[in-house]
Formats: C-alpha cells, structure tokens, sequence
C-alpha cells in the first residue's frame, strides 16, 4: 500500500501496474509518465507495460484500520491483458479484507460487465467509471447502471468539455476535476483541456469554465448524489485550488460507509 495525493482516497494499491491508451482522458496519463520515467527499476521494471504483482495481494490484509483504497491506481482492472484468474485473485484478496471500503475505477466497463456476468461484486467495492468527454459518458455510463455494485461512482477528471445533463440514476458518488500535469504549460494544451490557466506566472481556475463544474455539482445536488470537487487543475496538483463558489467539496456516499465516519483520511468507527 502507498500513501497518495490524491484527496478522495486513502491509500493506493496495486496488485498490478501497466496499462494502455483508449480514449481522450488518457492522452497524458500520470500513471503512463511515472511509470515510463521509472522503467526498468525494480518497482516498474516493464516500464508501463502490463506487469502483475502478485506479492501485493497480501496487503489489505495488514492494514488494520478500515481505509479507503483506490484500488489500481497504475493500471486498470478490466484491462484486456489482464486474465480473469488474476482478476479472480484481486478480488478473493478484497473479499478477506472486507472491512475496507475498494475504489475501483476502470474505462472498459463492458470488460467489467462481461467479468461479472459469473460473478458477484463485494458490498465494499465501489465501483465507477472515469467520464472525459459527452462521447464517454454515453460509451460508459449506461455499462455502469446496470452493474450490479451495491455503490457506483463517476470519476469525472480531466473534465474535458461541458456534459450536459447527466442520468445520475443508480450513481452514489461523483468526483469532478480538471487536468494537471507539465504538459498544461503549453498554451495550446492549456487552451484545449484546462479548468486551470496561468495568469501572471500563477495558476488561476478560469471563469469560462466553471460551469461545467456547477453543472454537475448542481444535478447532483438535486439528485441527492454525493460530490467532490478534487481540483481545477495546473502543472502541479492543485495549483489553483479546489474551492468552487466559496466551499471546498467533500461529498462521500456517506450510506456505502455504515457504522463509519470518514476523518482524517480515515473511516473509523463511530463512538
């Protein structure tokens, strides 16, 4: 397990690494730069080839206060390089852990579907679907509702245009963000994908876009969906805030978390 930067989790793990391009969202994959930068170390030594790492599997296990876990944060579950024995394996590892609540984010949720048509999902996996563009959210959201998770959520990050109305029939939890990365100090780049821009050498959230942001937050609040706003974005994390009109946004599917309370970067048990 490893400690992340990432404000909506926990911990991260991966029992497997490596991963490959398939829509917009991924065009500058962090994980695709960390890995690649580090290839042939010992912790990546494929660079960001697929590579299991079955030596992981233990690791839920020693964690012994319940966590949220973002389960594959350097690849992806359903990715189709990945054999369901191995898949059969992860989640035989989740099932001995259970008192963690498992953040399972993928892009090919028909694979998801197809996996679990012969098999259960846990009550404490969430499972969600990462949203760029209005094409995926019509490629992906209707997969994920009629996936049979006890919570499902929509990782909206790098929001890459403005989507309309959403049918948040079925979805516990929304996260929102817009892109980070070095690559947003290319002007053109910036223009095309960033809720952030760079205005007098810092890193502001730009107006013409934050509507995108209240849209969902706003559908979400009407549909009594929880919301989280992880960032608007710039070269390095969130360099030009979180805040949206006034308030930082901290949503969790408070009703996925029974007899628990999120504190501190940590689900403990209520007194």
């Amino acid at each position: 397990m490893n400690k992340t930067e990432i404000n909506w989790t926990d911990l991260s793990w991966n029992p497997l690494s490596g991963c490959s391009k398939i829509s917009p969202g991924c065009d500058y994959c962090y994980a695709h730069t960390i890995a690649e930068n580090k290839a042939g170390t010992r912790a990546f030594p494929n660079g960001f080839g697929l590579t299991f790492r079955p030596h992981k599997l233990v690791e839920p296990l020693k964690v012994k206060i319940p966590t949220l876990i973002f389960a594959n944060s350097m690849s992806d579950f359903f990715h189709p390089g990945v054999p369901d024995e191995y898949r059969d394996r992860i989640f035989d590892a989740i099932r001995a852990a259970p008192q963690h609540r498992y953040q399972v984010l993928t892009k090919r949720p028909a694979l998801a579907a197809k996996y679990f048509a012969t098999r259960d999902i846990p009550d404490c996996v969430w499972m969600g679907v990462t949203i760029e563009n209005r094409a995926m959210l019509a490629e992906r959201l209707l997969i994920l509702q009629d996936l049979p998770a006890k919570t499902r959520f929509l990782s909206i990050e790098p929001i890459l245009e403005d989507l309309g109305q959403i049918d948040l029939a079925g979805i516990d939890w929304v996260i929102v963000g817009g892109e980070s990365g070095h690559h947003l100090m290319d002007p053109d780049v910036r223009s095309r994908r960033g809720l952030a821009d760079r205005v007098n050498g810092k890193w502001e959230a730009r107006t013409d876009r934050m509507d995108w942001v209240r849209s969902i937050r706003d559908q979400c609040l009407k549909a009594n969906v929880a919301f989280w706003f992880k960032q608007w974005g710039g070269a390095v994390g969130p360099l030009a805030g979180r805040s949206l009109d006034g308030t930082t946004w901290d949503g969790l599917p408070t009703h996925a978390l029974p007899g628990m309370v999120y504190q501190h970067r940590h689900l403990l048990p209520l007194d």
